[in-house]
């Protein structure tokens, strides 16, 4: 009986110094104390038992030079709050780890020879919080306007600004406002992104008064002065500062200081592996969808400007698997299905302009024999993009506007979002000059054409009729925006696409000179000076517009000048010749046989210089009345007569026929 004491005692003594070690092993390997509750050391031997399971090709690599395979993986690893840890494939932090693990898989099993304290035990370090301001940036937060004035700005924010992209999750910034206001002190130097998200997102979206725009400039500055701190603590909240900052400035400079802080948001996303399929199950689920939506947010936007303004790739589509946004009504009850359908069809429209993007940049290297091949793969993407869109459930999106409609920002802009992408495709192909870059001479084409080279100018033609026909829906979509609950001034995909549309229309306008398209760009003209005002770039590139207006107006206005004096010019040496001509006839007598005699008829008078040759006259003017037509009754500037409904503008004067509806008008 006492031998089987001892023996019960020895063993409980071995098994909690058995205990002991192993949560020591743990420990090392976690590197946190933190890391030995129930649910941990679950989730571990779970992972642990999947692992055995499965081939692990890396490992056998590692020690047998018989294999030929590469297996490596990237590493997430969620540290404080809201910040994660970011180890790509084949970087020097996976390399180190896997020859830590190696050697902690080499550690003896013998209890009596494993040493107190684990070779691999490091000194972890993720961010350089020791280079973050000492200065007070609780301060900041004495900037913040009175309660009712903040809750004002922020149903502004999610009604006029927040339409097909994720910024932040509603309840939770109404979160950190009641925190901001009534417990100050609980935020800490780690919560520095939210305050840039709490100071920045008051100046995203101010009504009409335009001296609002000081304060939202004061706001600006000041969140600007945390951007450094920002940067090094690089949490989700610094992520959506970021792309606050430039969202605030893509009205402002689209191409420079708004793309830059895009960039940054992007960079900052990366090194938290946003773009990655997060890893870890037990993650909270609001957590992993606000990761995927600002990440496919950030992606989105930054790709955008970055496609539309001329800029490098920054990351390859190829390298991003993160998961899509997904409707969660349990979570955000703030976001309906309807918001959630909206954000994914801008994303996926938004993928669809990349690739035609990528297709057109590799048409511009192609040799001249493999263009016609180019074009097609071009034409088919075009169709895609078409029949992707006529593919969107119409009771959910709103894509035909009548009357009856009721006009939302964000069916608006999706509108617009995908008439910027046919206008990007078509726009290639719209100057005259493009025509000659397939390779074909003009004495090639003088030949009869070929069935490629009809098949190019087919494919060229349809997606320069495409562009135009976008451009016109643009300018019909704006004014229904102003005619209805208003432009804004802040959203750039207003004013981005009204501008790209007048683009397309000024160089209709300089090919044909109809009064639908100079109505056209008169209209989105007006609209685009209400959405100027304040922000000195965007009246820049407005003036750019109105001068080409300008330049056109007086083009016509001095073709018209020229074939009036020419007109007039010949007609008037045509009857003073006619009037020579009858005061040198002879008087004419009659002969006794009824026929009518004379003297000898005086030879003509000489006829003048031979006139000079007439300009073709522009399209705006009437055609020659056809030889058939009676001369009779007709006043002698018969050529100038308009013709057609759309010429009695040219003949009357830039006023006439304001009113009319044209269609497009």
């Amino acid at each position: 009986m006492l031998h089987r004491r001892r023996a019960s005692e020895n063993t409980s003594s071995e098994q909690a110094k058995r205990l002991e070690y192993l949560e020591r092993i743990v420990q090392g390997y976690v590197g946190s104390k933190d890391a030995l509750d129930l649910e941990t050391l679950k989730s571990l031997a779970q992972g642990a038992e999947k692992r055995r399971n499965s081939p692990r090709p890396a490992d056998i690599s590692s020690q047998s030079s018989e294999f030929d395979g590469v297996d490596e993986k990237f590493d997430i690893q969620p540290l404080h709050g809201n910040v994660t840890h970011y180890s790509g494939e084949f970087s020097h932090w996976n390399f180190s780890m896997r020859i830590k693990k190696w050697i902690d898989q080499s550690v003896p099993n013998d209890a009596s020879n494993y040493p107190s304290k684990s070779a691999t035990t490091f000194k972890e370090y993720y961010r350089a919080e020791e280079l973050q301001s000492h200065s007070d940036a609780m301060g900041l937060l004495s900037l913040l306007p009175p309660r009712p004035i903040a809750d004002f700005l922020v149903y502004s924010f999610f009604k006029h600004a927040q339409t097909n992209y994720f910024f932040v999750e509603q309840n939770w910034l109404r979160a950190k406002l009641d925190l901001a206001y009534e417990n100050s002190a609980a935020f800490t130097r780690r919560d520095v992104g939210s305050l840039v998200d709490g100071v920045e997102n008051p100046t995203e979206k101010g009504s009409d008064a335009f001296t609002e725009d000081a304060v939202g400039v004061l706001f600006y500055q000041q969140a600007c002065r945390l951007l450094s701190d920002v940067i090094t603590v690089s949490s989700l909240e610094c992520v959506q500062a970021c792309l606050l900052l430039g969202i605030y400035t893509l009205p402002v400079d689209a191409s420079g200081l708004a793309y830059i802080y895009l960039n940054l948001a992007l960079k900052l996303a990366i090194q938290n592996g946003m773009h990655r399929k997060y890893p870890v199950e037990n993650r909270d689920a609001d957590i992993v969808e606000t990761r995927n939506r600002v990440w496919w947010t950030v992606y989105t936007i930054e790709k955008r400007v970055g496609i539309f303004h001329g800029r490098p790739m920054s990351i390859s589509s190829t390298d991003v698997d993160a998961d899509f946004p997904v409707h969660h009504p349990d979570l955000w009850s703030s976001t309906s299905q309807t918001d959630t359908a909206h954000i994914l069809a801008t994303f996926e429209l938004n993928q669809q302009l990349s690739k035609l993007s990528r297709e057109i940049t590799i048409l511009r290297s192609l040799p001249k024999h493999e263009v016609p091949e180019g074009l097609k793969r071009l034409a088919q993407l075009h169709r895609e993009l078409k029949s992707w869109w006529d593919a969107l459930p119409v009771d959910i999106f709103c894509k035909e506007f009548t009357s009856q409609s009721k006009i939302s920002r964000k069916h608006m802009h999706l509108q617009l979002e995908y008439c910027l992408v046919r206008m990007f495709v078509g726009r290639v192909f719209i100057f005259p000059e493009a025509g000659l870059r397939d390779g074909s001479s003009p004495a090639t084409s003088a030949n009869a054409p070929s069935s490629a080279s009809l098949s190019k100018k087919g494919t060229r033609s349809t997606l320069v009729a495409d562009c135009v026909e976008a451009a016109l829906s643009v300018i019909d979509t704006c004014r229904c925006l102003r005619n209805t609950i208003g432009l804004a001034r802040a959203s750039y995909t207003e004013f981005s696409s009204c501008r790209a549309a007048l683009m397309v229309v000024t160089t209709q306008c300089l090919a044909q000179k109809t009064y639908m398209f100079r109505q056209a760009l008169r209209d989105g003209l007006s609209m685009l000076k209400e959405m100027s005002t304040g922000s000195l770039s965007a009246h820049s590139e407005m003036s750019l517009i109105e001068a080409f207006e300008q330049a056109i107006a007086n083009m016509n206005a001095q073709e018209k000048t020229t074939s009036s004096m020419v007109s007039e010019s010949e007609y008037a040496k045509f009857k003073k010749w006619e009037q020579l001509w009858k005061n040198d006839a002879p008087p004419m007598t009659e002969s006794v046989d009824g026929s009518v005699q004379g003297k000898q008829a005086p030879t003509a008078p000489p006829e003048p210089e031979p006139p000079r040759p007439m300009p073709e006259a522009p399209k705006e003017e009437g055609m020659m009345m056809p030889s058939s037509t009676p001369f009779f009754g007709v006043d002698g500037h018969f050529a100038s007569f308009p013709q057609s409904l759309d010429d009695f503008t040219a003949f009357f004067g830039n006023e006439f026929g304001t009113n009319i509806d044209s269609g497009h008008g």
